[in-house]
């Protein structure tokens, strides 16, 4: 999972407490003077609920529930060609404006498109997963995915239900046979004993083998080169992906956003009448 500092969080932010998601919906201290560390407002859990508070200092890590990611897609072709033969993925504003589909005189650009992704992690509790030989649900849309993985450690990709019981098995069997004492008087190791998330041998902490389930939700709509991020000449952080999705109308927030991207003017979610050219990105990207 994707961590971040205090000092780096921003209102919106969906963060783990322990094992449980909670929204971010006030900072104080963030910015410049950071000498009394950072003061953090949740979003409180029910409507009669005290809004949880807490003071970290700015380098405390926190995981992130929910990480938001921006990118470009390019699809060109040769002129001669009726389809597509090229497809680039680009997350640098800069890098998109000089990508040489833009620049090569034998290259048409059909689409520019935006891509927004949110990747959300949630525990889930083995007898919510998919059962024996049950299929992970459907993502949220054709382009998206949802599969499962543990909280601290493991694989990376667990696909179904069958996959996270398979790997749960397998390491209680490694606790069993190579983590009990040794029996000295008979020169041999005893099976390993107790819960595997107790043993410190098999896990840092008890929760790193918590189930998690993760959704990675992407959508995509058309842009031009105008309607790239100005005065920023790197990857968008979190904090940026999210009030450009935000800007952009992929996630709505009671919270109003202090962005600092400046978006084309118009409607960005609409389709765009052609992609422009190079010279469209002069005064919008900062050159290098």
């Amino acid at each position: 999972m994707h961590s971040t500092a205090a000092k780096d969080l921003y209102v919106g932010a969906v963060v783990m407490s322990g094992l449980h998601p909670q929204t971010v919906v006030a900072l104080d201290g963030h910015g410049s003077d950071l000498s009394d560390g950072v003061h953090i407002l949740f979003e409180p859990a029910g409507p009669l609920l005290t809004a949880p508070r807490m003071t970290v200092d700015p380098d405390h890590a926190f995981r992130l529930a929910q990480v938001h990611h921006v990118a470009w897609i390019i699809h060109s072709r040769h002129y001669r060609s009726r389809t597509a033969t090229d497809r680039a993925h680009i997350s640098v504003p800069y890098a998109v404006c000089d990508h040489w589909a833009f620049a090569a005189e034998w290259s048409v650009v059909d689409r520019l498109a935006e891509e927004h992704t949110i990747t959300t992690s949630r525990p889930i509790g083995l007898d919510a997963l998919p059962g024996p030989g049950e299929p992970t649900p459907a993502p949220p849309n054709p382009d998206s995915s949802r599969f499962y993985r543990f909280y601290g450690q493991g694989p990376t990709v667990l696909t179904t239900g069958d996959a996270v019981r398979a790997e749960l098995a397998r390491l209680a069997e490694i606790h069993r046979r190579e983590h009990g004492r040794t029996d000295w008087e008979l020169l041999q190791r005893l099976p390993g004993e107790g819960d595997i998330r107790e043993c410190r041998q098999c896990t840092r902490t008890p929760d790193d083998l918590v189930p998690m389930e993760v959704v990675i939700e992407r959508t995509y709509r058309n842009v031009t080169l105008r309607d790239l991020p100005r005065g920023w000449n790197y990857e968008l952080g979190p904090a940026m992906a999210y009030e450009r999705h935000l800007s952009m109308g992929t996630i709505i927030s009671a919270q109003t956003p202090h962005s600092t991207l400046a978006l084309s003017a118009g409607d960005l979610a609409g389709s765009a009448a052609g992609v422009g050219d190079a010279a469209d990105c002069r005064g919008g990207v900062v050159a290098r």
